[in-house]
């Protein structure tokens, strides 16, 4: 996790614009991936059938169920670490990787699409990650990183709206599009014989998610994908996040009404009109806050609920 940040610091310093200043000074991925190949990745096991590989940098966690005919991933981080990636597999199974699920566009969790496309693997999104990903994208309130089109063969070959269940011999998984929350095309993917999800960037356990606010995001979509989560799981329910280490129902929970109450209060201020660095001040009293990247995530906060139509 201290990669994490140095890098985000790095990034930030680089790239350091507002929101509603024109984008220049944008950072591309092949600044980003500068440190990537020297990140740690740790094979972490959740049941017989599904592990997670772990990254301590700048990627996501990528989950990976093992069916009787191939390995299936969740997200799959970057290119420079895809030999990594199936060296770790190797360690738990000599089976080929069949297909891949992209819980949406951004690079950290589909970068490897360019390595893994190579191989003809079959890749799987909701249909907005697809058209992110066909189209160069500019991320604004991620440090002006440009991400540019993939090329054919690195873009997801099937996709869907609202759901898409895949029954494997052992296990039913299903891909449900939670809208408008990190992103318009966030997938989360439940094994619903192991009761686990693979949540993408709607949970992660680092600190803020981040609003993708030109590809949909939204603070109140967060929240609502997140109550899906907790409505729909138990007390035995594992979670892969985006980031970080296998959770419970209670981090998901302690998570949601730590995003709602913030918004809480970010509601209650615009509300009285009171200007967005006083908001952040009150926030940071109230909430005994301190993040690095705590003003950004409150601006972010602060522009969704001026963008909610008056009730």
């Amino acid at each position: 996790m201290k990669n994490l940040l140095i890098v985000l610091l790095t990034l930030f310093l680089l790239s350091n614009v507002s929101f509603s200043q024109t984008v220049e000074n944008t950072v591309f991925i092949d600044t980003v991936s500068i440190s990537i190949g020297n990140i740690k990745e740790e094979l972490v096991k959740v049941n017989e059938n599904i592990y997670i590989i772990q990254p301590y940098g700048m990627a996501g966690n990528t989950g990976v169920y093992i069916s009787n005919d191939g390995v299936i991933l969740v997200d799959d981080q970057w290119s420079m670490l895809a030999d990594r990636i199936k060296e770790l597999i190797l360690t738990i199974t000599d089976k080929e990787i069949k297909a891949i699920i992209n819980t949406h566009y951004h690079f950290d969790h589909t970068n490897g699409n360019l390595a893994f496309g190579m191989e003809n693997i079959s890749i799987i999104s909701q249909e907005n990650a697809l058209v992110r990903m066909s189209q160069r994208q500019v991320m604004p309130t991620f440090f002006n990183v440009v991400q540019e089109a993939y090329p054919e063969n690195a873009q997801p070959s099937m996709t869907f709206l609202e759901k898409l269940i895949l029954h494997e011999q052992d296990e039913t998984i299903e891909l449900i599009h939670l809208k408008n929350a990190h992103t318009d095309g966030d997938l989360i993917v439940y094994f619903k014989n192991a009761n686990i999800y693979h949540t993408g960037d709607i949970f992660i356990t680092y600190g803020l998610p981040h609003i993708d606010e030109l590809a949909g995001g939204d603070i109140y979509g967060i929240i609502e994908a997140v109550d899906y989560l907790l409505q729909n799981s138990d007390e035995g329910t594992k979670f892969i996040p985006g980031h970080g280490p296998l959770s419970t129902k209670k981090e998901v929970q302690e998570y949601r009404d730590h995003l709602a109450g913030l918004l809480t209060i970010v509601e209650e201020l615009t509300n009285e009109e009171m200007s967005i660095n006083d908001i952040i001040a009150q926030v940071k009293v109230r909430m005994d806050y301190n993040h690095y990247s705590g003003n950004d995530f409150i601006k972010q906060v602060h522009r969704s609920v001026q963008k909610k139509p008056k009730e």
